[in-house]
This record gives C-alpha cells, structure tokens and sequence, in this order.
C-alpha cells in the first residue's frame, strides 16, 4: 500500500470519527433524532460507499438505539453471508478456507457450508458443546464440508492459513481478537458483524437509563461480571491482551481520542448507534493501517487485504472492496 492509498483510506473514516467524537463530547447523543442526524451526517459517505459495492443493506431491520434493532440482527447476518457467498462463489474452491472464529454452535460456519460445497469451512469456539447442542437439536449431519475445532480466539492454535475470516456478533474484545487473528494468519478477506461494543477493554459497565435496550445490556454486564469471577470462564470473553489501553486500536484513532475517552464512549454504547460507530472506526482505521481495504455499514465490515504491487481499484469498482 503506498502512502498516497494511505492517506485516501483513512481520510474518510477519520473524518467520520472525529465527527462523531466531538457529538459525543457535546452530550449530542441518546436521542433518537441526534442519533439519526449524527449519523446521516458523518457516515453517510461511508455508507454511499457500501451501497455502491453491496446494496440492499437491511436497515428497516438496523433501526436506531433501539431493541429491535438487536433482535433482528439475524438478518443483517443473512444479508452478510450473502455477501461472502458472493465474494468467494468464484475462486478456486480446491484451496479455498473459511475459518469462523467464535462460532458458538456452529449454525452460521455450517450454513456457509452447506452454500459454498467445495468450499473448506471451520468452526472454532472455546466451548465445543454448543456445537454438540445444535447438531443434536437440529438432527441432522454437518455439511462434509465443515468441521468444528476446539480454539480460544485469544491465543489461536489453528494451523491453517484462512482465505476469509467472518464472524457473526463476537462480544467486545472477542472482536478485536477475531481482526488480530484474520491480520496474523495472513487472511485475504475479514467479514463480519460486531456486537457489545461496551466489553471493549473488560468493561462491564453500562450507562443507566430506563429503556429496554438499556435493561438487557446491563443485565448481560452482570452475568458477565459474574462470570469473569469464575476460573472455569477464563478467557470467554476477556483477556488481558485487551486491556483498556489497548484502546483506540489504531494509531489514527491514538491522535484523537484516549485510552479513558474510549471507556467513556464504550459505558454509552448500549443505547447509542453513534458511540458504537466511535469504536468500529476505530477498528476501521486499524485495519486500514494493517494493509486492508474496508467497506462498513451497520457494525458490518467487509475488508480485502492489498496485494503487494497489486495496483489499487476504486472503492466503488466491481474487483476490490
């Protein structure tokens, strides 16, 4: 990536995050109608870049800071495995890998498996019964296809090298754990959906106010609290490797914000779509400065790692993310 590829990937989403950093220091947040105007304005470049690669995002079904914007996740999770379906339908399927780390059950890996046949599909969780669960509950045999491997995201084991790394809703630092990954196995392609964006850093405290998304975030704070105090749950969901001042993760994101800011931003994130874009571009700009061209909308990312030499193509062209 030359440095004039550089300056043109960050410009935009650092523009995005300053924007929205400053709305947040100006308390411009919560409500549904700064929400929407926050970010229409600061995003919306970002989100005309998506539209032009990949249209049809579901946003009916991403409505601002609210419950229901949660409980149909699983569509923009259908709609980002149409996406990565659509990506790798056309390459050489003979050596072709999937790894979906922080799989839980499995349901997402195997579902690819069974759209993508000739494609190598793997499954890792830290906890290997939940993808027993399914396959019982479900009655049926896995795709050949996939397999299910035992791994913790926060100290990998796995000796493949991945054409793609996805993910469908990793807890906060399981996340940033999942990009580490996708970045050190040399992955062509990172695809995901980012969730609970106030654990960045092992944060299990939530700003209170009186509304149903509210509620469940901090009622999921406390099991998690809970069982961060039990030795058979370590490394689940935490690790000292994502500390609180590994935040921001990019050094982009360094020159503007702090380590305390970014807590702040995170105990604000369960009701506020603006705090939670705060954190995911970060995680943007840090995969840009990791030799990536990346697409976001919605707490989706689509990413492509450059070739070296490899000449860049327009963001809006029908080759590169």
């Amino acid at each position: 990536m030359t440095a004039d590829e550089s300056h043109d990937d960050r410009e935009t989403p650092l523009a995005a995050l300053a924007g929205l950093l400053e709305l947040f220091r100006q308390g411009h947040i919560i409500k549904l109608d700064a929400e929407r105007r926050g970010m229409e304005l600061h995003t919306g470049s970002l989100t005309e870049m998506w539209n032009r690669k990949f249209p049809g995002f579901p946003s009916k079904y991403f409505p601002y800071t609210s419950f229901w914007g949660q409980h149909f996740r699983g569509r923009r999770d259908a709609y980002l495995k149409n996406i990565i379906v659509q990506l790798l339908s056309d390459r050489d399927s003979a050596v072709t890998t999937i790894v979906n780390p922080a799989c839980v059950a499995g349901w997402h890996a195997s579902d690819l498996a069974s759209r993508l046949t000739r494609v190598r599909v793997i499954g890792t969780d830290i906890d290997p019964r939940w993808n027993r669960i399914y396959q019982l509950v479900r009655g049926f045999r896995f795709p050949e296809n996939y397999s299910f491997v035992k791994d913790s995201i926060f100290t990998p084991q796995l000796s493949v090298q991945p054409t793609a790394v996805v993910f469908f809703g990793a807890c906060g630092a399981v996340s940033d754990a999942a990009q580490d990954y996708a970045i050190n196995s040399q992955a062509r392609y990172l695809m995901c959906r980012t969730c609970c964006h106030d654990n960045i850093g092992g944060n299990v405290s939530v700003i209170k106010r009186f509304n149903s998304v509210n509620r469940f975030f901090r009622f999921k704070n406390w099991v998690y609290g809970r069982m961060r105090s039990r030795a058979k749950y370590a490394g689940y969901y935490f690790s000292d490797k994502y500390s609180r001042n590994t935040y921001p993760r990019s050094e982009t994101g360094r020159s503007v914000s702090t380590p305390d800011e970014f807590q702040a931003v995170a105990r604000h994130s369960a009701d506020s779509d603006i705090c939670r874009a705060i954190i995911d571009l970060d995680r943007y700009l840090y995969l840009v400065e990791k030799g990536f061209s990346v697409l976001y909308q919605g707490e989706l990312f689509v990413a492509e790692r450059r070739v070296k030499g490899e000449k860049k193509r327009s963001q809006n062209g029908h080759n590169r993310v």
